[in-house]
């Protein structure tokens, strides 16, 4: 009799280690099957963008959307590439996606010293932070070894924990700042302030204002965001946000078309003129396409810069692929 419980107990706990490791092996396979969904229908959220921008630079489409404009839905009118969501539905879930023309941001290989003091101050860094940031981006930049007053050279770079040599060039990706003595993570990706009267302000991390593909230190006054139109123009919050809505149907064509139709911007155009351009073709795009399920919480979003190329064999090329966005 004892015996017989015995072997009932043993009997009874590898049943249940069975059913454990059953149970596991099946929650692993579902959480993958629905990663591999997920990331499908975020690359197919990507692709669907591709396709958009390659659309806006063929002649032949845009002719036609012109002549058709009025009979056109609005599933079937022009991406705007300014930053504003696409909402995409698949079976299993849903895609936000959002394009961003590069000229909506500053060259960071090209922005003079003054452009970039300009920019950190509007960033909201304190005198000795933003002259670290500043001198430090300058001897990364240039070609020689030689130290800016609060710069850094490799002497500084080597006495790291992690060591590595200053740059002395041109920048490759813009992650390459945060490389750069005095630029932190925070300081890099922005985060997300107190709340003020019951709105979440929103801080401008570097990568929302800078670019390896833009033209220089003019920045695109119908695709830059609101957060960057802040930073790099120095004008308040409110009138970039009103500058946004006010393209939401038609962009800007020109200083005079700006001005009557956002009045607000008229006592800080004369500093800013030589800062915005109007109407750019720029080619290079990044697309972010975040993809959820209709039911749970399950997310996945990937992120990619192109170039929109007729000389290309698909018309585009990848710049750059981030496989897992936040």
């Amino acid at each position: 009799m004892v015996m017989v419980l015995w072997v009932i107990a043993i009997l009874s706990v590898m049943v249940l280690e069975f059913s454990f490791a059953m149970r596991t092996e099946i929650n692993i396979t579902r959480h993958f099957k629905e990663d591999l969904q997920l990331y499908a229908i975020a690359e197919g959220g990507m692709q669907r963008a591709i396709a958009e921008m390659i659309y806006k630079h063929d002649p032949r489409v845009q002719q036609l959307r012109k002549t058709m404009k009025e009979e056109m839905p609005p599933e079937k009118r022009e991406w705007i590439a300014d930053g504003r969501p696409y909402l995409l539905s698949y079976d299993q879930g849903s895609c936000d996606v959002r394009v961003m023309n590069e000229e909506g941001k500053i060259n960071i290989n090209l922005v003079s010293e003054a452009g970039l003091r300009r920019i950190m101050k509007n960033i909201g860094l304190e005198v000795e932070a933003r002259d670290i940031v500043v001198d430090s981006i300058m001897d990364w930049r240039d070609p020689d070894d030689f130290y800016r007053i609060n710069g850094a050279e490799n002497d500084y770079y080597r006495s790291l924990p992690e060591p590595y040599d200053c740059k002395n060039g041109l920048l490759d990706a813009i992650e390459e700042l945060l490389l750069v003595r005095g630029v932190t993570p925070d300081l890099f990706h922005g985060r997300r302030g107190s709340k003020t009267e019951g709105e979440k302000i929103e801080r401008v991390g570097l990568k929302d204002v800078f670019s390896l593909y833009s033209s220089g230190e003019q920045i695109d006054i119908n695709s830059a965001t609101a957060p960057a139109l802040r930073i790099a123009l120095g004008i308040p919050g409110e009138v970039s946000r009103l500058i946004v809505k006010a393209r939401e149907e038609k962009g800007f064509d020109h200083q005079l078309d700006l001005l009557q139709r956002v009045p607000e911007l008229a006592p800080f155009i004369g500093e800013i003129t030589g800062l915005i351009l109007y109407r750019s073709r720029s080619a290079y795009y990044t697309i972010e396409s975040r993809a959820s399920y209709l039911e749970g919480k399950s997310k996945r979003g990937i992120k990619g810069i192109v170039r929109i190329d007729t000389r290309e064999k698909r018309g585009y090329k990848i710049i750059q692929w981030i496989d897992s966005l936040s």
